[in-house]
C-alpha cells in the first residue's frame, strides 16, 4: 500500500510510533543518542552533530573539528616576502608538530576589518593634526577593494566610536576628523572595544580583522590591564599594529615614560602577530601607516589540528619558521592560545566554516 507524508495524514499519529520510527533512521545512520556531556575523551577530533531536518527531508551531519588558525608575517631584511608554500614552513605547538595540516594560504584576497584605534588624550594635543590626515589617508590606501571596511575609534577616558564599519574612505576620513581633544588614556579598554567590535560584527565569509592604534602608550584611566588588552585581541584573533606617538625630542636625554608606552605598546603589537612603528617626527607618521598598508596584502594563513590536544585551559605556545632559499626569514605570528573551545562556530580569519576553534591568548 502507498503511504503518505506524515504531514497530510488526517488521522491521529500516534507519538509512540513516530518516535520509535526516528529511533530506527538513526540508529541505522550510526548516530549516537548519548548527551554530549556524557563525552569525555578530550582527546576527540570530531564530533558529529545531528542538525535540523532539510526542507527535503534529509538530515544534515556536519563535524566540529578542533583547529587552530594562524595568521602571519614573514620578511627578509624588513620587507615582506610574497612567494612561500607550505614546504617552506615549519610550526610547533606546545613543542610538538601539528598532528595534521588543515590549509595553507595567502591573504592578499582576504577582505579586511580594520579599526584605527586613536588616542585623543590631552597628552597628544600638539601633533594631533598630523595623525589625522596620515589616518585618513591610510583608509585611502589600505580599503582598496570591494568587501573592506573600516570604523574609526578615538579615545580618552573613554572610548568613542565617530565612525562605524564602512566601506567608503572620504566617510572613514571624516569620522577621524570628528575626533575630539581632552582627558585621560584608557588605551587598554580601547583595545578592547575595538576587538569586540570586530569579533561581534555578522560575516558570512572570511576576513582579517587589524586594529592600528596611536598612542603614546600610556594608561591611566579605564579598568583592564595590558594582558587583559592581548587576552581580548588573542580571543578575537584580531593583528594589532601599533604607531608610537613618542617622538623623539632630545638625543642627550631618555624619556623614561615613552620607554615604558613604547614597551606597552610593542607587548600588544607582537604578542598578536603585528609590530610596533615608531616614527621620528610626526611628519612621520603617514610612512607608517604607509607600510603598514603594505604588510596586510603580504600575509599568510595556516590552519592545523594540535597534537595531543585537550581543552584544559592551559596556555600553549606557537612558534612558527620559515626559510627560503636556505635563508631563514622574519616570522610575526601570535604567539600562543589558551587550550579551551570556543563558544562559536568560526566562520572567522580562518574561513574554515564548521570548525571549532580554541580561544587564545
Amino acid at each position: 500500500m502507498a503511504t503518505r507524508p506524515i504531514s497530510k495524514l488526517k488521522g491521529i499519529v500516534d507519538p509512540n510510533r513516530c518516535l520509535w520510527l526516528l529511533f530506527v533512521l538513526m540508529t541505522s545512520l550510526g548516530v549516537s543518542l548519548r548527551p554530549a556531556y556524557a563525552q569525555n575523551c578530550a582527546q576527540c577530533a570530531t564530533n558529529a552533530v545531528l542538525d535540523t531536518p532539510l526542507s527535503t527531508g534529509e538530515w544534515l551531519l556536519t563535524k566540529q573539528v578542533n583547529e587552530v588558525n594562524v595568521l602571519f608575517m614573514a620578511a627578509r631584511k624588513g620587507k615582506p616576502v610574497s612567494d612561500l608554500s607550505q614546504n617552506d614552513i615549519s610550526i610547533r605547538d606546545d613543542n610538538k608538530p601539528p598532528a595534521a595540516i588543515r590549509g595553507f594560504r595567502t591573504e592578499q584576497e582576504l577582505p579586511l576589518r580594520v579599526g584605527v584605534v586613536i588616542d585623543t588624550s590631552s597628552s597628544v594635543n600638539s601633533r594631533f593634526r598630523f595623525e589625522q590626515a596620515a589616518a585618513g589617508a591610510f583608509f585611502r590606501q589600505a580599503l582598496n577593494r570591494g568587501g573592506d571596511l573600516g570604523f574609526v575609534l578615538g579615545f580618552s577616558n573613554h572610548a568613542t566610536v565617530t565612525q562605524d564599519f564602512v566601506g567608503d574612505p572620504d566617510l572613514l576620513s571624516q569620522g577621524v576628523q570628528r575626533l575630539t581633544m581632552g582627558g585621560g588614556t584608557a588605551l587598554y579598554d580601547a583595545v578592547r572595544t575595538g576587538c569586540q567590535k570586530l569579533l561581534h560584527r555578522p560575516e558570512q565569509d572570511a576576513v582579517a580583522r587589524v586594529l592600528v592604534v596611536i598612542s603614546d602608550g600610556q594608561n591611566n584611566a579605564g579598568r583592564l590591564s595590558l594582558d587583559g588588552a592581548i587576552d581580548s585581541a588573542q580571543e578575537a584573533e584580531v593583528t594589532i599594529y601599533a604607531i608610537s606617538t613618542n617622538y623623539s625630542t632630545s638625543l642627550l636625554e631618555r624619556d623614561l615614560a615613552a620607554d615604558l608606552g613604547n614597551s606597552n605598546l610593542r607587548k600588544l603589537a607582537e604578542q598578536t602577530g603585528g609590530r610596533l612603528l615608531i616614527p621620528a617626527n610626526p611628519k612621520q607618521v603617514s610612512k607608517a601607516f604607509a607600510k603598514i598598508s603594505d604588510e596586510l596584502r603580504s600575509r599568510y594563513a595556516i590552519s592545523y589540528k594540535p597534537a595531543d590536544f585537550a581543552p584544559d585551559g592551559r596556555f600553549r605556545k606557537i612558534k612558527i619558521g620559515a626559510r627560503k632559499t636556505g635563508e631563514k626569514l622574519e616570522i610575526r605570528a601570535r604567539k600562543g592560545y589558551y587550550a579551551r573551545l570556543a563558544s562559536r562556530l568560526s566562520s572567522d580569519s580562518s574561513g574554515a566554516d564548521g570548525n571549532v576553534t580554541m580561544a587564545s591568548r
